[in-house]
C-alpha cells in the first residue's frame, strides 16, 4: 500500500462508518418492524439467518483471493467467476431445502423462497467485500456506507410506501446489496485481471482454513440458543442482549485495524503494527471507559427494568474491548503467513501452516466456551439464580474466552515477528479517559436519571459531547504524537 497514512485512514473511515451503521440499521428496523406483523419478522429473521448460512461459504475463494490482491495479483474476476458458480450450486441447494425450512416455522414454502432474491448477491458480494480486506479495505467501508443508505430508501419505498410486505423488506435488501457488489467491483478494477482456472483451483485446495473460521463462527454463536433451550426461559437472553447491544460498541474499535492485514500483506512490518495498535487504543480506551461510566444510562434509556444488567454490561464491555486486540493479533498472524505465495501449494501444505493451526486453537477455544456457556446455564438453573445473576455467569464465561482467545493471537504472532505494544501511550489514553469521566461527574449529578425517554436520552447526549470534548483535549494536551496523529488522519480524511 502506498503512503503509510492510509493504515489508519482506513481504519478511521471503516469506524465511522460502522458507528454511522448504528443509525441507519436503527430506522430499518423500526420501518421493518412496525410494518410487518410479528409472524412475517421471525420469518424474516429465519430466512436471513439461513441465506447466510449458505453465502458463507464465498470465503473459500475470497479468503486466498484476498492474500494474492495484497501481494499484488489482479485475482477479482477470477474470485467473482467461481463465486457465480458456487452460488448456482447453492440456489439449487437451497430450493432442496425449502419445503423442511418452511414447515420448520410453519410458514408457506414460497416465504423462504424470498431468500432466493438475495442469495446469489450475497455470494458475490461477500465476495467481491472479502477480497478488497486483502489490498483495499477501505473500498469495503465506502461499499457498507452506501448498502445502509440504499437499504433504507428501498425500505421507505417499497415497504412503508408501497406496502409490500415481506417481499418488500427482501426486494429492498436484494437491490441495496446489489449496488454494494457493483460499486466494490468497481471500486476494485485495477485488481480485476483475467479469470486464472489454475487460481482458482489452488484456493479451493485451501478451503480447510477458512472452513475452521465458518465452523467457528457457527458454534461461537450457539451460545445464546442454547442458554435459552437449557434455561427454559428467554428472560435471562434479554438481560443479556440489553447489556450486549451496548459492549458491541466498544468493540467496534477493532474497525481501526482493518488497514493492518492488507500492508502486512505487501510486506510491511513491526512499524506498522505498533502504529496500528497505538491508533486502536487511541480510540478504544475511552469507548470503554465510556461504556463503563454510561453504561447504567443506556441500558436504562432502552427499558428501566434493564437497568439491573448493568454488571452484565461492566463484565461484557471488558470482555468485547478484549475481543478488539484478537482481532488485531489475528491481523498479524494472517498478514505474516506465506503458506499461499507457492504455486504448486497442496492440500498438505495448507494444514500444516500457522494459520491453519491458529484457526484450529480458535475453533477449540469456540467449543470450550460453548460448554462453559451451557455448564453455567446448568448450575444458574439448578441453583435457582435470578435471571441477572444468570447472564452474568454468562458473561464472565465470555470474558474468559475473549481473554484466552486474545492469549493465543498474541503468542501465535510473536514468533513471527518482533514488535513492541507501546506501554507509555496507552497509559496517557488512560489518564485522559479518567480526565473525560471526571468531566462528565458534574453532569451525573445535575442531571439525574429519568424513566421518561427524551430526559433520559438529553441526559446521554450531553455526557457523550461533553466526554468526547474533554477526552480529545485531554489526549492532544499530554500526548503530542496522537495529536500530530489525529491531525494527519483528519486531513487524509477531508482531503482524500
Amino acid at each position: 500500500m502506498s503512503g503509510r497514512p492510509r493504515l489508519r485512514l482506513t481504519g478511521f473511515v471503516s469506524f465511522l462508518v460502522r458507528m454511522g451503521s448504528l443509525a441507519s440499521g436503527l430506522v430499518f428496523s423500526v420501518i421493518v418492524a412496525r410494518r410487518l406483523s410479528e409472524e412475517d419478522f421471525g420469518a424474516w429473521t429465519y430466512v436471513g439467518r439461513l441465506v447466510s448460512y449458505f453465502a458463507v461459504t464465498a470465503s473459500f475463494i475470497s479468503f486466498w483471493a484476498a492474500r494474492d490482491a495484497g501481494r499484488g495479483g489482479k485475482p477479482l474476476k477470477t474470485a467473482l467467476a467461481g463465486s457465480a458458480f458456487m452460488s448456482l450450486i447453492l440456489s439449487m441447494a437451497y430450493l432442496g431445502a425449502v419445503a423442511f425450512s418452511a414447515e420448520a416455522i410453519g410458514r408457506e414454502p414460497w416465504v423462504v423462497m424470498l431468500g432466493l432474491m438475495q442469495l446469489p448477491i450475497l455470494h458475490l458480494l461477500n465476495t467481491a467485500e472479502g477480497v478488497s480486506y486483502g489490498h483495499k479495505p477501505i473500498a469495503s467501508a465506502y461499499g457498507f456506507a452506501v448498502f445502509e443508505v440504499a437499504k433504507v430508501i428501498f425500505a421507505v419505498v417499497a415497504v412503508y410506501f408501497l406496502g409490500l410486505g415481506l417481499a418488500g423488506v427482501f426486494i429492498s435488501l436484494a437491490l441495496a446489496q446489489l449496488i454494494q457488489a457493483l460499486l466494490l467491483v468497481y471500486l476494485q478494477r485495477n485488481v480485476l485481471g483475467r479469470f486464472e482456472p489454475r487460481d482458482l483451483i489452488r484456493w479451493l485446495k485451501g478451503f480447510a482454513v477458512p472452513l475452521l473460521n465458518v465452523v467457528g463462527g457457527f458454534v461461537y454463536g450457539l451460545d445464546v440458543f442454547l442458554g435459552g433451550v437449557l434455561y427454559g426461559s428467554a428472560i435471562p437472553l434479554a438481560y443479556w442482549q440489553a447489556a450486549l447491544t451496548v459492549a458491541l460498541v466498544v468493540g467496534m474499535y477493532n474497525n481501526l485495524v482493518l488497514g493492518l492485514y492488507p500492508v502486512l500483506l505487501s510486506g510491511g512490518g513491526s512499524r506498522d503494527i505498533e502504529k496500528v495498535f497505538r491508533f486502536a487504543m487511541l480510540l478504544g480506551v475511552p469507548l470503554l471507559f465510556g461504556a463503563l461510566a454510561l453504561g447504567r444510562d443506556i441500558l436504562q434509556l432502552l427499558r428501566p427494568a434493564y437497568a439491573e444488567a448493568s454488571s452484565i454490561l461492566v463484565v461484557l464491555s471488558i470482555s468485547y474491548f478484549i475481543n478488539g486486540l484478537s482481532y488485531f493479533f489475528s491481523s498479524v498472524v494472517g498478514g505474516l503467513d506465506e503458506v499461499d505465495k507457492r504455486s504448486d501449494v497442496s492440500l498438505a501444505d495448507y494444514l500444516r501452516s500457522g494459520i491453519f493451526r491458529y484457526n484450529l486453537v480458535n475453533l477449540v477455544l469456540s467449543s470450550l466456551y460453548i460448554a462453559a456457556f451451557s455448564l453455567a446455564t446448568m448450575y444458574a438453573k439448578s441453583a435457582a439464580m435470578s435471571h441477572v445473576e444468570t447472564a452474568q455467569l454468562w458473561a464472565y464465561a465470555h470474558l474468559g474466552f475473549t481473554t484466552s482467545l486474545t492469549t493465543v493471537g498474541y503468542l501465535f504472532s510473536r514468533p513471527r515477528i518482533h514488535f513492541k505494544l507501546p506501554a507509555k501511550p496507552l497509559v496517557k489514553y488512560i489518564a485522559a479517559a479518567l480526565l473525560m469521566t471526571a468531566a462528565i461527574a458534574p453532569i451525573l449529578l445535575i442531571i439525574p436519571p429519568s424513566n421518561t425517554a427524551i430526559i433520559q436520552l438529553t441526559r446521554i447526549i450531553a455526557i457523550l459531547l461533553t466526554g468526547a470534548a474533554a477526552y480529545t483535549a485531554a489526549v492532544m494536551l499530554i500526548d503530542t504524537e496522537a495529536k500530530t496523529m489525529i491531525k494527519l488522519v483528519l486531513k487524509r480524511l477531508f482531503f482524500l
